[in-house]
């Protein structure tokens, strides 16, 4: 959406677009890029030339009122003859233009800005199910997080919307400080300080450096939250940092503290305690990882205003994100826990702390399908290393990795006292899912590795199996 309807004539303005053809009278109530598959009539659309030409222009067929942005190197003869054409030298910067100028109209009064190595989606979704309650709430969607994808958060914003909630990743160094450069969050958080992206970047210095980017962009005056149990975490600096900083923690004096953690049948519940106040939570998530992900999302929500009981409601509402630790049941009988989203060493070993949790408490046989970590440079080594001498002291019944660099994990559990009959390796995943079809129906079975495994297809198979006869 877009703040306020526009005419096709202002649209061609504020985008500094050449109006080719249309009724500039005609009135446009939305914006969307390359989204055609929800393509709607009145909307300006900005083709995207990453994606099929072809599949964007057959779906305008459907939508001839619809106006359309168009890079100079697609033919106008191939649009349909109803719709609107206008041509920009970029559509990139023509998109930026249009966002930036609904930015200004709706500007809400929060912008609360979550980064971290981990743990970022989860915040988010947790935040976003307490915050709903009262208003609608603008907020990043999927992995939708970095620079690149902000305009269109910028575009669904109306008057009045009070609170643009945003996940900022990054690929670089630069992302979150370009994100923060145009929105400006008054209430952040940085989850925590870990591996990933630090082959990409260089190392974890640089890691450290890419998460300063949201302590340095924030607001003067705004709230900053920061997790006492992560030593890299403390290496940032709130120099120039003119706010307020709090933490939150389970291990170490924090300002907002998890205590009595327990694992239940459907998630985690803990005590919160905040100075000499103590209150209890539920969360439909596992780990303790997790619940410092909740201590996170509850001090953002008590900056906002909201009561201890929005905050419990809406905790236990709040959902896992899609391949974060989800918990499946197959038709074979088999517990599958879905956390293939990507995996880093810190992620992995707590992901199988979980799995030793949960098996304990339902009383089935605990199995771990580790893929390779990619994105890790000269620390792949070290890291699948770390893995894999965590991973010996899990009491597995079966160690399965997969792919090649996580050869690693299984050869350093055995050298850690894993017995070797009970570690495997496989390079083929039609090879492994034909294996785990046999593995006990009372098992649990872990899947963590990298995004470019995929190894939610492993999952997803193994899930549709039925029990053998």
């Amino acid at each position: 959406m877009i703040t306020k309807s526009v005419t096709l004539k202002e649209c061609v303005r504020l985008i500094g677009g050449t109006l080719v053809r249309g009724n500039p009278g005609r009135v446009l109530y939305s914006a969307n890029r390359g989204s055609y598959r929800s393509l709607t009539s009145n909307q300006v659309y900005f083709i995207d030339t990453h994606q099929s030409v072809e599949k964007q222009l057959a779906a305008l067929r459907n939508h001839p009122v619809a106006a359309v942005v168009l890079p100079s190197d697609v033919p106008g003869s191939h649009i349909p003859e109803r719709t609107a054409i206008i041509r920009v030298r970029s559509v990139t910067d023509a998109y930026w233009r249009l966002a930036s100028w609904n930015w200004k109209q709706a500007t809400p009064k929060h912008v609360v800005g979550i980064t971290g190595s981990a743990g970022k989606s989860t915040t988010t979704e947790m935040v976003y199910a307490v915050l709903k309650q009262r208003a609608r709430v603008v907020h990043t969607r999927g992995n939708l997080n970095t620079f690149t994808f902000l305009p269109t958060y910028l575009l669904r914003l109306n008057p009045g919307d009070p609170i643009l909630l945003l996940e900022m990743g990054m690929k670089s160094l630069n992302n979150i400080a370009r994100q923060c450069r145009v929105v400006r969050p008054n209430v952040g958080v940085v989850t925590n300080v870990g591996e990933a992206h630090a082959g990409s970047l260089g190392g974890l210095d640089t890691v450290v450096k890419a998460k300063q980017e949201l302590v340095d962009g924030m607001r003067p005056g705004g709230i900053l939250y920061l997790n006492a149990d992560c030593a890299r975490s403390r290496q940032l600096s709130t120099r120039r940092f003119y706010g307020t900083v709090r933490t939150f923690g389970i291990q170490n004096s924090a300002d907002i503290r998890g205590e009595n953690i327990r694992y239940g049948t459907h998630g985690m519940s803990f005590d919160v305690r905040i100075r000499n106040e103590k209150f209890p939570c539920v969360i439909p998530h596992w780990g303790n990882h997790n619940v410092l992900n909740a201590l996170a999302a509850i001090g953002i929500c008590l900056s906002l205003g909201y009561s201890k009981k929005e905050i419990q409601n809406g905790l236990a509402r709040s959902r896992p994100p899609r391949m974060r630790l989800q918990l499946i049941r197959a038709k074979s009988g088999k517990l599958l826990i879905n956390d293939a989203w990507n995996a880093n060493p810190s992620a992995m070993k707590a992901g199988l702390t979980v799995l030793k949790n949960i098996a304990i408490g339902t009383k089935r046989i605990p199995i771990a399908v580790l893929g390779d970590m990619m994105e890790l440079g000269r620390y792949t080594y070290t890291g699948h290393r770390d893995v894999g001498v965590h991973t010996a002291n899990q009491s597995l019944s079966l160690l399965v990795t997969y792919g090649s660099n996580s050869r690693e994990i299984g050869r350093t559990a055995i050298s850690q006292g894993m017995d070797p009959k009970r570690v495997i390796h496989y390079s083929n995943r039609a090879e492994l899912i034909r294996f785990l079809k046999y593995a006990p129906q009372n098992s649990v079975i872990y899947f963590k590795g990298s995004r470019k495994l995929k190894m939610e297809k492993i999952v997803d198979d193994l899930a549709r199996l039925p029990a053998r006869g």
